[in-house]
């Protein structure tokens, strides 16, 4: 299996202060080998730091592109954070950072004008002429589908998994109304987002969504 761990992923878990940068500092300086062993199916890493050795344990994803398990026995790694050395063993294993164009606190915007279509007697959400919930989650899932269009290959496409969304004001048909997705948490093909809309004035919405990237034509077979 091969692995690939963005430097977004790295990001997006808990880490000590300056973990990132000092596990980049030990891969680059040649301090890190690692192994892969085909009897117990994990990777075998060996850091060393100013000459003392840490054996970090690394277990990942199916797919290679998230962390399941790390543990390192220097005492940093607490509760789960990722240690100098953890990150320094997947370097490692992958040989540098899986490049992507996928980064933490990227944003995109679209906008849509409140109309008989999308309104919540239009949608069947409602009996009022003003813009309807289902309207603004889609207009929130748009920005964030064509976020990751812009990062992923031709060959991918993503597919929301979860929405969890508070509608706070109501607008009036005439009403400009601009979503914005911005990425908060990368984990693997798992991407997490702050989503809000706004009439110009006033946030009139806000919540989190969660988007899968899949391979299309794996995808379609299955269903």
């Amino acid at each position: 299996m091969e692995i690939f761990v963005s430097e977004a992923t790295l990001q997006s878990y808990m880490y000590e202060v300056d973990a990132i940068e000092l596990g980049i500092d030990l891969y680059e300086a040649g301090k890190v080998e690692s192994s892969y062993n085909e009897k117990t199916k994990c990777y075998v890493v060996e850091v060393n730091d100013a000459g003392i050795i840490r054996n970090p344990s690394i277990k990942f994803t199916r797919d290679g592109e998230d962390i399941k398990e790390a543990y390192c026995q220097c005492g940093d790694a607490v509760d789960g954070a990722l240690c100098e050395h953890i990150v320094a063993g997947i370097l490692a294993i992958q040989g540098g950072f899986f490049v992507t164009e996928i980064a933490i606190d990227e944003v995109h915007q679209v906008s849509a004008t409140v109309d008989k279509t999308n309104t919540a007697i239009a949608m069947k959400s409602g009996s009022l002429p003003v813009f309807a919930t289902p309207s603004m989650v889609a207009l929130m899932e748009q920005a964030a589908s064509e976020l990751l269009d812009e990062c992923i290959s031709e060959e991918q496409t993503s597919v929301g998994t979860l929405v969890d969304i508070a509608h706070l004001v109501a607008s009036p048909v005439g009403t400009q109304i601009t979503a914005t997705a911005t990425i908060q948490y990368v984990f693997g093909r798992k991407i997490e987002f702050i989503v809000t809309a706004t009439d110009g004035e006033n946030e009139i919405g806000r919540g989190r969504h969660t988007r899968m990237i899949v391979d299309t034509e794996e995808f379609m077979s299955k269903l």
